[in-house]
């Protein structure tokens, strides 16, 4: 993958758990505001998960399996957010159509600390094990009729799907004697999204009279806009930051071990279809 394309993939992960998340501290609204006859509609569905873990191990003698710490981790959402609009009519200033955002975040976040100073033993070592799992197929998906504005007659849809994994590891061995298989850190990621967006908007209609034939913004008045916007995107974002340090006066042997398995498959498709 290209960097042009990861930051785009990170942004529009960002953008869906922004979305998802913030929906997820307030209900659902749909508002019809005292002037703008439209629609506003906020939908999110989101699951967060963190995990920090630390091992120390001082071992004059023995310690063995050593400072274990296990973490799992999973994620499953088979919900769907669904929305259908029809837009009302707004005054000459006002706005008839309809807006909506709609958001599936998953992350999950992990941290993993290890320290093993051994003057003779500890063996196994001071280990720290994360497994994160995130399943998703649930769909957004979003039907809109504009409705006729002076200013706004259109429909304005975003909608987003976004997984985000991180991990960052970190170990240290010092040892004197023995420590053997080391600082170990193992994180296992892995990512699956077959939910997908799609939506279907019907544009109305500003008052301006006339078309303009300028640009191809679907206006369907000169000066108003009764055309139709929608961004989609899907994103699945993993990262991991591995650190080890190792300081040997005898033994060590297998040292400050850092793991890290990274997986990422997508089904899901963005769908859109747009009648001026």
């Amino acid at each position: 993958m290209n960097t042009k394309s990861f930051s785009n993939k990170a942004t529009i992960t960002t953008t869906a758990l922004a979305i998802s998340f913030i929906l997820l501290m307030g209900p659902t609204s749909m508002t019809l505001g005292v002037f703008a006859q439209g629609n506003s509609l906020n939908q999110g569905i989101g699951q967060s998960q963190a995990s920090t873990q630390l091992g120390i191990c001082v071992s004059g003698d023995g310690t063995l399996i050593s400072c274990n710490n296990l973490s799992v981790q999973n994620q499953e959402n088979e919900g769907n957010n669904a929305a259908a609009q029809s837009g009302g009519s707004g005054d000459d200033d006002d706005d008839g159509g309809n807006s909506a955002n709609q958001g599936i975040g998953q992350s999950q976040e992990s941290e993993q600390s290890a320290l093993c100073v051994s003057g003779e033993g500890t063996f196994i070592s001071c280990n720290n094990l994360n497994f994160q799992n995130q399943e998703n197929s649930g769909s957004n998906a979003l039907l809109q009729s504009g409705g006729n504005g002076g200013d706004d007659g259109g429909n304005s849809a975003n909608q987003g799907i976004g997984q985000s994994q991180s991990s960052s590891q970190q170990s240290g061995v010092v040892s004197g004697g023995d420590s053997v298989l080391s600082g170990n850190n193992i994180n296992v990621q892995n990512q699956e999204n077959s939910g997908n967006n799609a939506a279907a908007q019907s544009g109305g209609s500003g008052n301006g009279n006339g078309n303009d034939d300028d640009d191809n913004d679907n206006h369907k008045g000169s000066n108003d806009n009764g055309g139709n916007s929608a961004n989609q995107g899907i994103g699945q974002s993993q990262d991991s930051d591995q650190k080890s340090g190792v300081v040997s006066g005898d033994d060590s042997e297998g040292s400050g071990n850092n793991i890290n398995v990274q997986n990422q498959e997508n089904e899901g498709s963005n769908a859109a279809a747009q009648q001026d």
